[in-house]
């Protein structure tokens, strides 16, 4: 394919991208509170299925042998789903999120996001950021019985949208905005990241997102380690994903089923009730059940655990799908023999999603899902190696040139 015909592709593809990120932001900084906004809450997973295809559709000349095995993974998941529709109380847009996710990493890592791509993109989300603290300092009611605002008992029970809803918003944003400026590697974007980090902590804190604010100070206690720490920390970081992943389920179901375990804020009601309802029968636990909700007086709950909501919504078959697909991916890029300190701030936000699920349903939400995984697949980008000798002081001037014009021969058979 001609370069050309190359960056057209390339350059509409970005714009889906960017046009999916920020209606997905559009919908937490404005709120869904008029029915435009509801409609576009109800539509939005078929928004993103359709974008996400498309991009797919766009780039595939540019797929590798691993990713066509997960492409047609994910093609196959959909009909196989659709099987157990019935049993499940699903529709279509219910039966295509696992393979969403799988196309939404590849989506991201295959488009090529230049330098000016990702400032403009980090720069978007770094105004989203501003404008959904800015109504949370002006529109937050006050707290009750005079508590200030940065009292951890406050109770807090919405502002446009749920708590937890903007504390995930103001999460995602942060850790997206620093985690692209810090992969531009340059002396004033070193600087950014630090009222980034700053935002996404007041932001959490203050309308009590628990969950948030914890992957928040996970995320900023790792992505500040010099880097040459974090790269003795490589395999630390491959392993504490391979064990969360591999140990979430059986941790859930034990705190669930503990009479002395209490470090949920009492979801840990919520998830034995369903694990009660889905080992009714093997049929559930292998591909799903019904849709399950939770009542606690007049409130009506969900899972309020990603991980129980894709085994609850797909079954262990699905739960296994899904880890399955980020450990490779975190390992593929792992064991990348020119593996780029930029990724490491990907990896480590990308993780702290992860945290943040164990209390939300985030995860595998439609509207959720380009926020979320889109970390991922930066974290796999082929553009960071294109760009590392930028900052490589090893090499002096002539083998500096001659390594960009072989990088640039490189790129232009990659893309043909």
């Amino acid at each position: 394919m001609r370069d050309n015909d190359t960056n057209i592709l390339n350059t509409i593809s970005l714009f889906i991208l960017f046009v999916m990120i920020c209606a997905c932001y559009f919908l937490w900084t404005r709120g869904i509170g008029t029915q435009p906004m509801l409609d576009l809450y109800t539509a939005m997973v078929r928004y993103v299925t359709y974008g996400a295809i498309f991009v797919l559709l766009l780039n595939i000349y540019r797929l590798s042998i691993a990713d066509w095995f997960w492409v047609i993974l994910a093609v196959a998941s959909v009909p196989f789903y659709s099987l157990f529709s019935d049993l499940r109380g699903a529709g279509f847009f219910q039966n295509v999120i696992p393979a969403l996710i799988i196309v939404v990493v590849i989506d991201f890592k295959i488009v090529y996001f230049n330098k000016w791509i990702r400032t403009l993109l980090a720069s978007i989300l770094l105004l989203i950021l501003l404008i959904t603290m800015y109504r949370i300092f002006t529109e937050m009611p006050p707290p009750v019985d005079g508590d200030s605002i940065w009292a951890p008992t406050n109770k807090l029970k919405e502002i446009w949208i749920n708590t937890n809803t903007i504390g995930a918003s103001v999460m995602t944003a942060s850790l997206l905005s620093a985690c692209l400026f810090k992969s531009l590697r340059t002396g004033w974007s070193d600087w950014v990241i630090y009222p980034i980090y700053l935002s996404g902590l007041v932001g959490t804190w203050v309308v009590q997102s628990k969950a948030s604010f914890v992957a928040m100070v996970c995320f900023v206690f790792l992505d500040v380690f010099p880097e040459n720490i974090k790269e003795k920390l490589k395999y630390f970081y491959a392993g504490a994903y391979t064990i969360f992943l591999t140990a979430i389920f059986p941790v859930s179901y034990f705190v669930a089923f503990s009479d002395e375990v209490n470090i949920f804020t009492g979801r840990e009601e919520i998830w034995r009730e369903f694990y009660e309802k889905l080992f009714e029968t093997g049929q559930q636990v292998l591909v799903g059940m019904y849709p399950f909700t939770y009542h606690r007086g007049s409130e009506v709950l969900g899972y309020h655990n990603s991980y129980n909501s894709i085994l609850g919504q797909y079954g262990i078959i699905g739960l296994i799908l899904v880890c399955l697909f980020i450990l490779y991916n975190v390992w593929s890029i792992i064991l990348k023999k020119d593996f780029v300190v930029a990724r490491y701030s990907f990896l480590i936000a990308f993780f702290g999603i992860l945290l943040q699920s164990v209390m939300e349903d985030t995860l595998n939400a439609g509207f959720w899902i380009p926020l979320t995984f889109s970390l991922l697949g930066f974290a796999g980008q082929q553009t960071l190696e294109d760009e590392e000798y930028e900052y490589d002081d090893y090499y002096d001037y002539q083998e500096y040139y001659d390594v960009i014009n072989e990088q640039t021969r490189s790129r232009s058979s990659r893309h043909k």
